[in-house]
């Protein structure tokens, strides 16, 4: 906190995805900003995109995921639904929902087991390898938000905002 209001902290991953179907892809992230405090994180999923003939209008996934340190470990599931389209040649618009599930943790009054997280995603089409995505989120919806170690920013004291900013770039065609 600085002056009584909670200060956004910036946080990086660093991540990969492949699709090895035409609607199938899978992923895999590495937390650097985590390592650097010294917490391990690795993420690792799927996601299914059911509509061939428009494979973003609906995405269904899920991601395992895990952080630890010497002291803490804790093994979390995602699964996740969203969807989408491109409302210009350079702008896609989406949104979903993703339900985070504690699965296991060594922490001691651990009390979240669920954190429930909407999301609203605008990504701008800089060239035809790179995009800028813009994602708006209102994480763990079913907990209160100033209840935590730290503070955040929770309408209603319910959950905790978060701004995403992220850069794609991709290695094959570039389709969109």
């Amino acid at each position: 906190e600085f002056a009584g209001a909670p200060v956004p902290v910036p946080l990086s991953t660093v991540g990969v995805a492949r699709g090895v179907t035409e609607r199938v892809d899978v992923h895999g992230e590495l937390h650097p900003t985590a390592a650097a405090y010294g917490v391990g994180g690795i993420t690792a999923g799927a996601a299914w995109h059911p509509l061939a003939a428009h494979p973003s209008a609906l995405t269904v996934g899920g991601t395992l995921g895990t952080f630890f340190n010497t002291d803490d470990a804790l093994l979390f599931a995602d699964v996740w639904l969203s969807g989408g389209g491109k409302v210009a040649s350079w702008l896609w618009l989406g949104g979903g929902l993703h339900n985070t599930l504690r699965v296991a943790t060594s922490a001691p009054g651990e009390t979240i087991p669920w954190a429930p997280t909407l999301f609203g995603l605008a990504a701008f089409r800089l060239s035809r390898r790179v995009t800028f995505d813009l994602e708006l989120r209102w994480y763990a919806l079913a907990s209160c938000g100033q209840c935590v170690a730290l503070a955040y920013y929770a309408p209603g004291s319910v959950g905790a905002l978060g701004v995403i900013l992220g850069v794609d770039y991709q290695l094959g065609g570039g389709a969109w």
